[in-house]
């Protein structure tokens, strides 16, 4: 009887630590995709916005707080590519909400790009640039107000970098743009005469360009197709060209970017009988089409009206110099720009898509596509991630590595990953997605470990007292 109750405690003990070595090596996977450092406490609701590759092979992640005495202020994450935090801050600006445009890249640092608007409607919205320095501390703030006149008030609706080295700024209102230089000083005014709304501004050497879409007169609000205008840093007008202006098109640039070579810009279009002009609020569905975090849901949702989406290559005297055009196929939603990288030699641009085959579903995909210079497709991958994952990413200063953020809805986990290729990342996270369920079956089991243990004993109790039994029966 004894015997037999020490083989089944052996038998008990074996099983128990083959299934503990099994689960633990499961947990090492999928703690190392989702647990933060020791170092990185997860605070305050902690929402991210961006993530973006910094010149010294660190990233940094951008974000707000959504709970507690901290809701609303924002906050910034600077990691290695080991995924441990160097960095943490949070800023912000009294009585006012700021809402991030761009995180912008330095030689040993990087600037935040911000529209600031005070909670008082009475003042004009203005635009702020928080400046981290080499050590990752907020350096200097500089703000850019335009006081207005007769023609302008000041008050802006959106505010942008105008180039990749942070010397000009531009605040947008409607279709009148003030340029600033990094010292926030007024460079330039322009006026709404051309188009009806302007979405954004770059500047390439000495000249400055406005993109958007054209207007049927200096007051209207109205538009029918894609037009940039560009002008001297003195203010004199030089070009202007429309894209994408076919008949039964509807058209409008979204995206100016300076290049090596000029001008990168992106858009949206739709095909539309109406040859009449359309408002300007129907940009806003555009800029919908454009979000990189847009989901695909189902593969029999309408595709009626998608948009079409449209990259140009011009020269500083407005010449095209490439131009690519992504049209759906069937329900597909055609990819949206997420990255636009001017130092990478060989894929500047990264598009991607989300995809799921319904709401809530237990994965979901994101495509993720870089093109080179040329604007050709270089190479496209895949991922599958749990749907209980907020996910982002960034091409590394590289130009062939990824960061990965991971964020585990309602967990508080979270994590930052560096991957030297897609091929590697696309590998891991198939190896995650099987080992899920195991993981989260872990989780469950632990809950029940009392409970098990006492199972065990009991069975065990059981097997000894039915052996004891069975002897005593052999003994009459």
């Amino acid at each position: 009887m004894l015997r037999r109750l020490l083989q089944f405690i052996v038998i008990y003990a074996v099983i128990a630590i083959a299934v503990s070595a099994v689960f633990l090596g499961v947990d090492r996977v999928c703690s190392g995709t989702y647990k933060p450092d020791a170092s990185d406490v997860f605070r305050d609701g902690e929402t991210p916005l961006k993530l973006i590759s910094l010149r010294n092979g660190c990233a940094c992640v951008l974000g707000y707080y959504t709970e507690g005495a901290n809701a609303g202020t924002m906050y910034y994450k600077v990691y290695d590519q080991n995924g441990t935090p160097v960095a943490r801050q949070d800023f912000y600006v009294a009585d006012t909400q700021v809402k991030l445009s761009s995180l912008l890249p330095t030689e040993d640092g990087f600037r935040i790009v911000c529209l600031c608007t005070p909670w008082d409607q009475t003042q004009n919205a203005y635009g702020a640039v928080f400046s981290v320095d080499g050590k990752w501390q907020l350096a200097e703030t500089e703000f850019y107000r335009d006081g207005g006149n007769e023609e302008y008030r000041g008050n802006f609706d959106r505010f942008t970098a105008a180039d990749n080295t942070g010397d000009y700024y531009a605040g947008i209102e409607g279709g009148n743009v003030t340029l600033f230089g990094k010292d926030g000083g007024i460079a330039l005014r322009l006026p709404a005469d051309l188009l009806s709304r302007v979405e954004d501004v770059a500047v390439f050497g000495d000249t400055v360009l406005l993109a958007g879409v054209d207007t049927e007169s200096i007051l209207g609000n109205n538009f029918r197709y894609a037009l940039c205008a560009a002008y001297s840093l003195g203010g004199s007008f030089r070009w202007q060209k429309s894209l994408m202006d076919n008949d039964g098109t509807c058209s409008a640039l979204l995206r100016a970017e300076t290049g090596d070579d000029g001008f990168l810009l992106t858009g949206r279009s739709v095909a539309d009988s109406s040859e009449g002009w359309h408002s300007t609020s129907r940009i806003d569905g555009f800029i919908a089409d454009d979000d990189p975090y847009r989901f695909h849901i189902g593969p029999d949702a309408a595709a009626e009206n998608a948009s079409t989406l449209f990259i140009v290559k011009l020269s500083a005297s407005g010449d095209v110099t490439g131009s690519a055009v992504y049209t759906p196929e069937g329900n597909e939603y055609v990819p949206s720009v997420m990255q636009y990288d001017f130092l990478s030699e060989s894929s500047p641009l990264v598009l991607s898509t989300y995809h799921a085959e319904k709401e809530r579903a237990k994965n979901y995909g994101v495509t993720v596509l870089r093109a080179d210079r040329s604007l050709n497709i270089a190479a496209a991958h895949t991922l599958t991630i749990s749907g209980d994952t907020v996910f982002y990413l960034t091409q590394d200063i590289t130009g062939s590595g990824f960061f990965f953020y991971l964020s585990r809805s309602g967990s508080g986990q979270y994590k930052l990953l560096h991957f030297t290729s897609m091929s590697d990342a696309v590998n891991h996270m198939e190896t995650v997605k099987k080992l899920r369920r195991i993981s989260d079956y872990n989780a469950v089991l632990r809950q029940k470990v009392p409970a098990l243990i006492v199972l065990g004993f009991t069975a065990m109790l059981c097997v000894s007292g039915a052996a004891r039994y069975r002897g005593r029966q052999k003994k009459k």
